[in-house]
């Protein structure tokens, strides 16, 4: 049986952070680490299935998890992404407010931008309100009486992001079990077992970052069901018409009434070039449920025509969609992000409900999972710098 320092069951962006700052921490005193994967690859669930963006935290509360690793780990990605030659857009971002909007009744989209400043000035969060002309320089082609930009967003390429993370983890000695599907964990006095449908191994920590199954892994160790994930499928058609695809440059989001739970079907460019619209909000009972259902693109051409009313249905091929690990609260509200010690010695950490902006949130929550005081314990008798992007 291989015995390891940490195992972290899950190769998404978050798991492969925290095994690269780990590994980067711990350098003059290497940790023995595994990053356990039920697939054969890094990225293939959640990290590899979405927007790309690189958020400011603008749409979150400023003093939640959320919102505060979302601005530190978005500047320390764009950072990561230049030193290491990733695909990267600076694009800015646009959140709107459309002449239909203002139609129905302004009030809500009103409420929206004002709570969207409320964040940013707690925050300290550049941007800045724009009328229909500030819009025109900065988007030309959108049909829209005004909103908000903020000029500091970006999107990343999210595969070659988590795969650099992997690649980084490796330099430092860290190991990663593709394939290797977690079915069991059990606590052995000072150390974890773990099994996989390949293996048996021990480890005296266990980081839980497995996403959609992290509700699961956690009852594992846990022995009982502690945590519940709501699943929420997200859709992206492509925009392929070359003449109409060139119409929009930068992440163009809707102005949503406060209680919204998500932040709107967009407009969503790559580095490559290509641009994406979406995603919606599919509520879904299983795991692994990304086509049963293919929402029909009229929802999305209603949801975009009003910023650009030259599309049309056959602008729009269906291209891929992702699955969203979200927590709820008794209120119906989606709650913060979940970093639980739930166990201080041997440490056993559950990352729950790691939904958008955990991509942005992904180096800076490595910083603060590695940082916790049972780590910190347990791996050195003094304090371990982070590691450098």
């Amino acid at each position: 049986m291989n015995t390891y320092d940490v195992c972290i069951v899950g190769a998404g962006v978050v798991g492969c952070a925290i095994a690269r700052e780990l590994g980067h921490r711990h350098r003059d005193r290497p940790l023995r680490i595994v990053v356990l994967e039920q697939h054969a690859r890094v990225g293939e669930e959640t990290s590899g299935r979405n927007s790309g963006v690189l958020h400011s935290g603008i749409h979150e509360h400023p003093h939640s998890l959320k919102g505060r690793l979302a601005r530190e780990g978005s500047a320390l990605a764009v950072s990561y992404a230049r030193q290491h030659g990733i695909p990267l857009l600076s694009t800015g971002m646009v959140i709107a407010i459309s002449w239909e909007d203002v139609r129905r009744g302004l009030w809500r989209e009103i409420a929206m931008l004002r709570r969207l400043w409320v964040n940013a000035w707690k925050a300290n969060i550049r941007m800045s309100f724009v009328t229909p002309v500030g819009l025109g320089a900065w988007e030309p082609n959108l049909r829209a009486c005004g909103g908000i930009i903020i000029p500091s967003v970006a999107v990343i390429d999210s595969l070659a992001f988590v795969e650099s993370l992997r690649t980084d983890s490796e330099s430092t000695g860290a190991e990663f079990a593709f394939n290797n599907r977690v079915i069991g964990i059990d606590e052995d006095v000072t150390s974890y077992i773990v099994a996989t449908d390949r293996q048996t191994i021990r480890a005296g920590c266990v980081i839980n970052a497995a996403g959609l199954y992290a509700d699961d892994i956690a009852a594992f160790a846990l022995r009982h069901k502690k945590y519940t994930i709501r699943l929420l499928r997200g859709e992206y058609y492509e925009l392929v018409t070359p003449e109409k695809k060139s119409l929009i440059r930068r992440l163009v989001y809707p102005a949503l009434p406060p209680r919204a739970t998500g932040k709107g079907i967009h407009f969503s460019p790559r580095p490559n070039g290509q641009l994406f619209v979406g995603p919606n909000e599919v509520p879904i009972e299983g795991k692994t449920d990304y086509t049963s259902y293919k929402t029909p693109p009229r929802q999305f051409i209603e949801a975009l025509q009003k910023f650009l009313p030259v599309l049309d249905e056959r602008d729009l091929r269906w291209a891929y969609s992702g699955i969203r690990p979200r927590v709820v609260s008794p209120d119906g509200q989606k709650s913060d992000f979940i970093v639980s010690v739930d166990q201080e010695d041997p440490p056993l950490i559950n990352l729950i409900g790691i939904e958008s902006p955990g991509l942005s949130a992904a180096l800076a929550l490595a910083r603060h999972v590695a940082a916790l005081p049972c780590l910190q314990r347990r791996f050195s008798s003094s304090r371990v710098p982070p590691c450098r992007t």
